[in-house]
Parts: C-alpha cells; sequence; structure tokens
C-alpha cells in the first residue's frame, strides 16, 4: 500500500475526527490558560570552572558541567538549607522542578534559572541556591587538597617549636648534646619535605580552579506560554485522533477516491454524476459506449453497498437516455414571387401521408421552408427513425435509403431489476469519495453470482446517502 493512499484513507475518511481532536483540547487549553498570571523567571550566571581544561572537550564536556550544577542545585539537604536561610515557605520538591541549568556555548559559565509566581522570591532563591551550588563545587573540587595543607600546615608548627629547644641543646657549650643535634638534623629534613609538599599542593590548588557567580539574579521578560502550550496540546490531540484513525481503519478499511475503487475493481472510471449537465452528459455517452461494447440492452446501478438514492438514479438514466428529441431546424431563405401565391393545402396534399400527422412516433416542428412552406426535421434519440419532411419532390434515393436506428439502454436501480429475467444486465457501480472495502467485495460476489458484466465505475463528489425508500420496498419484495 502507498503512503499517499494510507493518507488518503486516514484524511478523507476521518477529517472530521481529526478537526475536532485537534481543535477541542487547543480550545480548552486557550481558555484555562486565558487570564493566568505567567510565573516570573530570575536568572543568573555562574563560572562553574576556572579550568580551561574543562571546556576542552566541548559538548560533551558543557553536558558534564551542567550536570554537575543541576546535581548540586537540586540536592535535598542544599534546598532545604536555603529555604531555612531565606525563610520561604516552599517546599523543596516544587523548588526543585522550578529549577533550570543550561550552558553557554562551550564555556564553563551556566545559567541558572529559578521559577515563582513570586519575582521577589525567585529572586531571592536564585541568588542563595547560586552562592550555594558555588561553595558546595568549590568545596568538591578544592577539599581535599586543602584539608592536606592544613594537615601540613599543622605538622610544619609543631616541627617548629620542637626545632628551637633542640638547636639550643646541640649547641650548648662546653657539652653540646650530640642527640640533640641529631635530632635537629632530622626535624629540619622533615620541614624541608613538608614545605615541598606544601608548595605541590598550592600548585595543585591553583590548578584546580574556583567556581564563582558570575551575574547575580535578575528578573527575565515575561513570556506568555498560552500559544505554545495551545499548540502542544492541538498537536497531541491531533496524534490522538491520527491513532484513532489507524485503529478504526484496521477494523474497518476504506478504499479512499473514486480512481481507486475503479482501478480495485478493474473497471474504467466513466465520469462524475454531480459535476455539473455537461459532465453528466459525458458520463451517459461513456455508459451507453460500454453497454455498447458488452453487447447488453439494460444497465442497472448498484451502491457499495446499499441501495441508491432515487434522484441519482434518474439522472443517470436521463443521460443514458439522452434528450427524447433533437429538433434541427435551418433559417428559411425568403420566398420568390412566384411561390408566393402557392396556397399551404397545396404543398401538404403533395405530400400526402407524410405530414406531421403521419408521424405518431412523437412531436414534430413545422417551420416555414422554402416558398413559404412547411418542413419539419426531427432526430429521434430513443430508437426513432430520423424523418424529415422537405417541400418539393423527393428523390427516391431518400424514400428508399434505410433509416438508422439507435438501441435504446434502459438505466434501473438494482431493486428494479427482475431476477428471473433472462436478459444479460450491464452493472454500474457509483461510489462517493470513501468506498468500504465490505462494499467493494458486496459488488464483486453480486457480478460473480449474476454473471453481469461489469461496466465501470461512476463517480459523486460527496457521500452518496443511502435511499430508506429503496431499502424497505427491497425488504418487502
Amino acid at each position: 500500500m502507498e503512503i499517499d493512499e494510507v493518507a488518503a484513507r486516514v484524511v478523507r475518511s476521518y477529517w472530521a475526527l481529526l478537526l475536532v481532536m485537534t481543535v477541542l483540547p487547543l480550545t480548552l487549553v486557550a481558555l484555562l490558560m486565558n487570564g493566568q498570571e505567567p510565573a516570573s523567571v530570575a536568572k543568573s550566571r555562574l563560572q562553574a570552572s576556572s579550568k580551561a581544561t574543562d571546556a576542552a572537550p566541548g559538548d560533551a564536556g558543557v553536558s558534564i558541567v551542567v550536570s554537575q550544577v543541576k546535581a548540586f542545585a537540586t540536592g535535598e539537604v542544599l534546598l532545604s538549607q536555603v529555604l531555612r536561610e531565606q525563610r520561604v515557605d516552599r517546599t523543596t520538591v516544587k523548588v526543585a522542578k522550578a529549577i533550570e541549568v543550561t550552558g553557554l556555548g562551550t564555556s564553563t559559565v551556566v545559567e541558572l534559572s529559578v521559577k515563582d509566581a513570586d519575582p521577589a522570591i525567585a529572586r531571592r532563591l536564585t541568588d542563595a541556591i547560586g552562592a550555594a551550588v558555588v561553595r558546595e563545587i568549590n568545596a568538591s573540587n578544592q577539599g581535599t587538597i586543602k584539608q592536606q595543607l592544613d594537615a601540613i600546615d599543622k605538622r610544619v608548627r609543631t616541627l617548629e617549636r620542637r626545632l628551637g629547644p633542640l638547636s639550643r641543646r646541640a649547641g650548648a657549650q662546653p657539652n653540646p648534646d650530640i642527640d640533640a643535634a641529631n635530632e635537629r638534623e632530622r626535624v629540619q629534613a622533615e620541614l624541608a619535605d613538608l614545605r615541598s609538599n606544601r608548595s605541590d599542593l598550592q600548585t595543585q590548588l591553583t590548578s584546580a580552579g574556583t567556581a564563582s557567580v558570575v551575574q547575580p539574579a535578575v528578573l527575565a521578560p515575561k513570556a506568555d506560554p498560552t500559544v505554545m502550550m495551545a499548540a502542544i496540546a492541538g498537536l497531541v490531540g491531533l496524534i490522538g485522533g491520527i491513532l484513532i484513525a489507524v485503529v478504526t481503519e484496521m477494523v474497518r478499511p476504506t478504499i479512499p477516491g473514486q480512481r481507486r475503487v475503479a482501478r480495485r475493481l478493474g473497471a474504467p472510471l466513466l465520469g462524475w454524476a454531480d459535476k455539473g449537465p455537461a459532465r453528466l452528459a459525458d458520463t451517459g455517452r461513456r455508459i451507453r459506449l460500454a453497454a455498447k461494447r458488452e453487447g447488453v440492452g439494460r444497465v442497472t446501478l448498484v451502491g457499495a453497498p446499499g441501495p441508491l438514492p432515487a434522484s441519482l438514479v434518474s439522472s443517470v438514466a436521463a443521460a443514458v437516455y439522452g434528450d427524447e428529441t433533437k429538433v434541427v431546424s435551418a433559417k428559411p431563405p425568403k420566398p420568390r414571387p412566384a411561390e408566393r401565391d402557392t396556397p399551404d393545402g397545396d404543398e401538404s396534399g403533395e405530400d400526402g401521408g407524410d405530414g406531421p400527422s403521419a408521424n405518431s412516433d412523437g412531436p414534430s416542428m413545422n417551420s416555414g421552408g422554402r416558398g413559404g412552406k412547411k418542413s419539419t426535421s426531427v432526430v429521434r434519440a430513443g430508437g426513432t427513425a430520423v424523418m424529415t419532411k422537405k417541400s418539393g419532390e423527393v428523390s427516391p434515393s431518400e424514400i428508399t435509403q434505410p433509416v438508422p436506428l439507435r438501441q435504446l439502454c434502459h438505466v434501473h436501480a438494482f431493486e428494479d431489476i427482475d431476477p428471473g429475467s433472462d436478459d444479460l444486465v450491464g452493472v454500474v457501480v457509483a461510489v462517493g469519495p470513501v468506498t468500504t472495502v465490505s462494499g467493494l467485495e458486496t459488488v464483486r460476489d453480486l457480478v460473480a453470482a449474476s454473471g453481469w458484466p461489469l461496466l465501470g465505475v461512476v463517480a459523486t463528489s460527496r457521500k452518496i446517502a443511502v435511499s430508506h425508500k429503496s431499502a424497505s420496498r427491497k425488504e418487502q419484495g
């Protein structure tokens, strides 16, 4: 099955459902959000790390920094402490949902935003959370190094306090203390190592970088989310409508388009029944041609499925029959003076039984002919001969020439066909924009059961209403 056919099946059959499923949620969301004051958003910018190496990996590095900041900002302990310090009556869960962290390019600067109905509270929470996050990041990056530095400083102070007494004992005269001198050398060596380690740690602390607040909290311009939320609601409703249409189409499949139905039946599309007299007349001619090709004199118009309205059957039948009488007249020339005195009765007497009164098949039209004589030219479309009455002499070839006849083609509704008749009947299917597969199968079953030839398909631009009168008549029969 082609993609365009799938789309046509969903759109043509369920356009009303899709329209309702799109417009209804869109309207409801717009009405609910209309008049509501949008929440205030306060934004601040944080330098998550001053190390240049953190921005080197590009987007991956930025994603790591953003995740780290958001993990600290939405922590339960941190939020509880901030709310307690700011004396704000909010739950930690609600504040955590209102926090957003976004990266700015490939740098380590991130934007922290907090949304709240009160703009003052939004600014206070943003500043407090930003400061707390900076402290947590610095403690995480530099805490271990600072602890080592504190331990080294404490050990250095202890050794320096011991170094003074040892130096005095080692330099005492006249009896210097050899043990004190050895201990002094060991303490001095340890102090040298500690100072070297402290210098290395200082270098690591400098390269570790520090987080800081780059920009304090400022209120962002208010944006009305009504349009966006309504559009999202309409899109979700449209998707739901498409799903419903797909499930319904799986249960009750249809065929969109009249030409696709003709292709499925393997029959030609004969024309349209409701697109004006010209198209209807062309449809009638095509039905006559199809009936002539199959050699049938009767045509039944069937639906797919169900009885057809009487108006549709009558219009197609009238198009197939054609005009009952077509009158062809020519503009009479001016009579010559020699013929003006000729009485009309003489001319009609010459024609004898060929006058209009002798024609019992249908109406005729008199017009002034040559010399004021009556002439009639009638073309019969319903199986009658072509008769022409002229004034003056009639050539023998006109009398003996065979008159062409056109075979009648009767069109009936399927309910009016006598099943016991031995006549061969041609089947013409009338379909609308959408046809069910089950209706198409009923037509195939009819053709297979009756042995009647399928002449073609007649299309209507609107859905064909089932004729209740025909249906009740069929049940009574």
